[in-house]
């Protein structure tokens, strides 16, 4: 079945009015199917099919991000409202509101972006770990390397790194999105009017986000603007940052496998110039910067 009938096919099952109704897919990062579905009153909503590997680790990871963006919706934090779910060949998918704004990576400035960033993952942080968001995983304390490891971006280094650091130690445990990068970001000139693609969020330690905030900042924007960004966040948030090299460096791990799809989305970002070697020069030296940082 096409992704459209199953959209259709759950408009009718949602009742919602869809004469003459347009769907168009829309771009995207790596962990969902977008399409944008326009009825023909104007209303327009995202269909959201989460993608073979998030399947793998989510048994429902629809339901997964439903719960989680209703709990996140009564807590004040913009996302996406909920309308219902939808059935595919391969499992549940969402259909939300479609959030107005801009998504991008090009800021006309930067130390306003960095620091509206930084509020608004502090903002997320601060949501109450209540009953609604029991649901959530919990961050892995136990470091698990892959068999392979990518030796040009020096992850055999880091391996042993994060094995001689052994167990990070964390009491308080928050909301993380887990992904906050420009790509999940919707802005209205210099304001985030929404915050998307929620299938990664845990509760842990909120340094954990703030670690892989800070790489894709430097990306984006440099390595001053990153630690713009970590003082912007710690002014609103105050943490203890002992484990930060720990963390930037679980956090270097995450594109080891597969770096050149990483570069694919900045080119819907406005950024064509973030290529597979900006994001390769760029990482090592966030690597080298946090084995440089770990106490001895």
């Amino acid at each position: 079945m096409s992704r459209e009938l199953e959209i259709v096919r759950a408009l009718e099952q949602l009742q919602v009015p869809h004469l003459q109704t347009t769907i168009e897919p829309l771009s995207g990062g790596m962990s969902c199917e977008m399409f944008l579905v326009t009825l023909d009153n104007g209303r327009r909503l995202t269909a959201r099919f989460p993608s073979p590997y998030v399947r793998s680790i989510l048994d429902d990871p629809a339901d997964y991000e439903a719960r989680t963006l209703a709990a996140i919706h009564v807590a004040g934090v913009p996302v996406p409202e909920v309308i219902g779910f939808g059935k595919a060949n391969e499992g549940r998918f969402l259909l939300l509101e479609y959030v107005e704004g801009i998504c991008t990576a090009k800021f006309a400035n930067p130390e306003t972006a960095v620091d509206e960033m930084a509020g608004m993952l502090a903002a997320i942080h601060s949501v109450p770990l209540d009953a609604n968001l029991s649901h959530l995983l919990p961050t892995n304390r136990e470091f698990r390397p892959r068999d392979e490891l990518n030796e040009t971006i020096r992850e055999p280094e880091i391996v042993a790194a994060l094995q001689a650091m052994g167990e990070p130690q964390w009491d308080h445990e928050v909301l993380r999105h887990g992904d906050f990068w420009p790509g999940n970001l919707l802005w209205d000139r210099d304001e985030i009017v929404g915050v998307i693609d929620w299938e990664n969020a845990l509760r842990g330690p909120a340094i954990a986000d703030l670690a892989i905030s800070r790489l894709d900042v430097a990306w984006v924007l440099g390595f001053d603007a990153m630690q713009l960004f970590t003082q912007a966040y710690i002014a609103r948030r105050p943490l203890d940052l002992t484990w930060l090299p720990y963390w930037d460096l679980r956090a270097a791990l995450r594109p080891m496998s597969n770096l050149e799809e990483w570069a694919g989305p900045y080119g819907t970002l406005n950024r064509p110039d973030i290529s597979e070697i900006h994001l390769r020069e760029g990482l090592l030296r966030f690597v080298e910067n946090a084995l440089a940082r770990i106490p001895h």
